[in-house]
């Protein structure tokens, strides 16, 4: 008689996947608010991107960005955290912005709400215009301040934005992350959250646009430790398989 022994071997197969996949969108075009919008670029790296906008604006009926956002939609409460490694305008402009969008679609006219962040190279912008957010209410409505500023910034600087129910809130910080302030300024009443009703999904993304007194300028930002409920949004997973084959070793 004849007798088969068989082996079972188990055999551990790892691949690897990025948390988030991130998509490019340009939006608007010659009727967007403040400027034309002329297009822009992003152009990623390991943990982040350099992202631009030639005109446009977040501000008014018609958005004009250039938008780099992660590819699901996100529902429900949330947290984002990122660093603006440096944020520049050529020229150097006042109004130059760089910063985390949340809106409901990819339409110009789209309700959102946006954290602004103004350029390092222009004393005024620095100096005085800060952070604040920015909110479009309803669709094809006015968009417009939905708090008021924090100044002067630092670079470079790290935001970190709250998601509960309707209520956005934001808070600043230079080094890192580790400590954490309020964009409030009680004594001239600014607050540091907005509101706004948007249905799940939501888009999310990182922002930019050009706009100085309705002539296109060039905006860069260079945005990095891009965060999502704790999670790296550029981290690399293992993804493990454990696979069992069957071999004979021998008969006799």
């Amino acid at each position: 008689m004849r007798y088969l022994m068989i082996a079972v071997m188990a055999v551990m197969i790892t691949t690897v996947a990025v948390a988030f996949n991130w998509e490019i969108a340009e939006i608007g075009g010659p009727d967007s608010e403040g400027s034309p919008y002329e297009g822009g670029e992003v152009d990623f790296t390991d943990n982040g991107f350099t992202i631009s906008s030639t005109g446009g604006d977040l501000w008014g009926n018609n958005l004009g960005i250039t938008l780099a956002y992660v590819d699901r939609g996100i529902s429900g409460d949330f947290t984002i955290q990122y660093t603006i490694v440096e944020h520049t305008s050529d020229p150097s402009a006042v109004w130059s912005k760089c910063g985390v969008m949340i809106m409901q679609d990819f339409e110009p006219d789209t309700p959102y709400v946006f954290l602004q962040s103004t350029c390092s190279n222009n004393d005024v912008a620095l100096n005085d215009k800060g952070t604040k957010f920015i909110t479009r209410p309803q669709r094809a409505g006015a968009a417009g301040p939905g708090s008021n500023g924090w100044a002067p910034l630092e670079w470079p600087v790290t935001y970190k934005v709250v998601r509960e129910g309707d209520v956005f809130t934001a808070s600043v910080s230079f080094d890192g992350g580790k400590t954490l302030e309020s964009i409030a300024n009680p004594t001239e009443g600014k607050e540091d959250n907005t509101t706004l009703e948007l249905e799940d999904p939501v888009i999310l993304g990182i922002a930019a646009s050009g706009d100085e007194d309705g002539a296109p300028i060039t905006t860069t930002a260079t945005v990095i430790d891009i965060l999502i409920n704790g999670v790296n949004t550029f981290a690399v997973e293992p993804d493990s398989k454990l696979v069992t084959t069957w071999s004979a070793l021998k008969t006799f």
